[in-house]
């Protein structure tokens, strides 16, 4: 669309997984420092005298329904499927644990932010989630599906 402009906010968090049944090293219990990238894309406001004016949107809006929807829930848990042995004895133990009933994948993680992004009414274009400072899955916002994303079953990570 002319006129359009896209912004990034860049966001990181902390948190662990475990992927049971991955042929390599991810299906050891291990954490991640998570870089994540999101991309918002529209026309910037041309309301006079506004406080939006020039914007597309104020990067402290980003931040406050980013961290919201998404950084606060998965900082510093454990991303879990459900599947995980260590789930029960992290629960008990009062750990902090997000339930995301899905294989806990760089791809599913970026195409889940996603969707919560569009869901809090952002103009998402893309997510891009970085699991190592060499590996990263990028999903755009307009190949999740209004109902939410097919998660893939499988797949790794790149722990190094």
């Amino acid at each position: 669309m002319p006129g359009e402009v896209s912004v990034c906010k860049i966001f990181t968090f902390d948190a662990a997984h475990q992927l049971i049944g991955h042929q390599g090293k991810c299906s050891n219990l291990h954490g991640h420092t998570y870089k994540l990238e999101i991309v918002l894309k529209g026309v910037p406001s041309v309301e006079e005298g506004s406080s939006g004016e020039g914007f597309v949107i104020d990067f402290s809006e980003i931040k406050r329904i980013v961290k919201q929807s998404v950084v606060d829930r998965l900082d510093h848990a454990f991303l879990a499927m459900g599947n995980e042995p260590v789930l029960d004895t992290l629960k008990a133990t009062g750990s902090k644990v997000a339930q995301l009933s899905f294989r806990t994948t760089a791809e599913n993680l970026s195409a889940y932010i996603a969707y919560e992004l569009k869901q809090a009414a952002l103009p998402v274009y893309s997510v891009k989630l970085w699991e190592t400072p060499t590996s990263w899955a990028e999903v755009r916002a307009a190949d999740i599906p209004e109902a939410g994303p097919s998660y893939r079953l499988y797949g790794g990570c790149d722990h190094e």
